[in-house]
């Protein structure tokens, strides 16, 4: 097997580029959704889609930033945290756009 291949399959290349790929057009969708209805829910979408984006981009780049040397000069609690906040971003980011789709929907409804 190539290295390349070997690369893209093993250390999950493919499937990290197309996530953040997948995440950057549904950010752009909402995006375009929020400035063409002007609706709360699909600002919210939007804030939530970008959420999910900086998360997954995050959880990406910790694994090439932060070594073992970097996480000790943070010590414990700061590295903790840091690993963390991903997950957080990625929760809100998902609430965000499932709460953003639910408004959307309400405000489509209530302009009939």
């Amino acid at each position: 097997m190539s290295q390349f291949i070997e690369f893209v399959i093993k250390s999950g290349f493919l499937m990290d580029g197309c996530g953040v790929i997948g995440l950057g057009l549904i950010a752009l969708a909402a995006v375009r959704l929020s400035r063409r209805y002007h609706s709360w829910g699909g600002s919210l979408l939007a804030c939530g889609a970008m959420l999910l984006l900086l998360g997954r981009l995050w959880v990406i780049a910790a694994k090439q930033i932060l070594t073992a040397q970097i996480m000790a000069d943070l010590g414990h609690t700061l590295s903790e945290v840091i690993l963390l906040a991903p997950f957080a971003l990625l929760t809100a980011g998902l609430a965000g756009v499932v709460w953003g789709l639910w408004g959307h929907e309400q405000w489509l409804r209530a302009e009939r």
